[in-house]
């Protein structure tokens, strides 16, 4: 029994990896070299997948395994929506020092500012939960630090351009990673 649950989550977690993979090669935008925080990035990823792979491989699934899957799917729903909210206008790799030329406020950067970087925690809070004990739990919190870093530099360009006040306004309605609590409707 263990093994096929394993062998589900190893699928699941496969899935978004080579999503992720294919988001950085044919998605975001390259505006010069690739960005020594995007070559960390991918490097962490792809050791961080392999150690999971290994995990799975050997290791009896966490007791909260369906939790894990249930993560594996919303991080590939989200990563989709969000594709596809960025497919006319495709934002530019983790690190890029590019000068922001457009503010993406609409599906799911309605509620929070970095959702590709909110798929990605799933993705990694979903391989912690895969696996018993806390030392799966490593991944994540290298990948949080790594993400807020990249955000944080994000939202820096972004109050430094042309777009400051649009994203001042922005920042008040959306999140970080997490939406914000609200009442009412949410505005355009």
């Amino acid at each position: 029994m263990h093994h096929g649950v394993s062998a589900i989550l190893f699928i699941a977690g496969l899935i978004c990896f080579a999503a992720f993979s294919w988001g950085v090669k044919s998605h975001f935008r390259q505006t010069g070299r690739i960005p020594p925080g995007t070559l960390l990035i991918s490097l962490l990823t792809l050791l961080g997948f392999l150690w999971f792979a290994l995990r799975m491989a050997i290791a009896r699934p966490g007791p909260l395994w369906l939790a894990a899957l249930a993560l594996f799917l919303l991080s590939i729903a989200l990563f989709a929506w969000t594709v596809n909210a960025t497919r006319k206008t495709p934002p530019t790799l983790a690190f890029d020092t590019d000068e922001p030329s457009f503010l993406l406020n609409h599906g799911p950067y309605s509620y929070v500012r970095h959702p590709f970087y909110l798929s990605y925690l799933l993705f990694w809070t979903a391989t912690a939960l895969a696996s018993p004990g806390i030392l799966p739990w490593a991944a994540p919190l290298v990948m949080l630090l790594v993400y807020w870093n990249a955000a944080s530099r994000e939202e820096r360009k972004f109050a430094g351009s042309n777009l400051s006040a649009a994203y001042s306004s922005y920042r008040a309605r959306a999140g970080v990673f997490l939406p914000r609590l609200r009442s009412g409707p949410i505005p355009d």
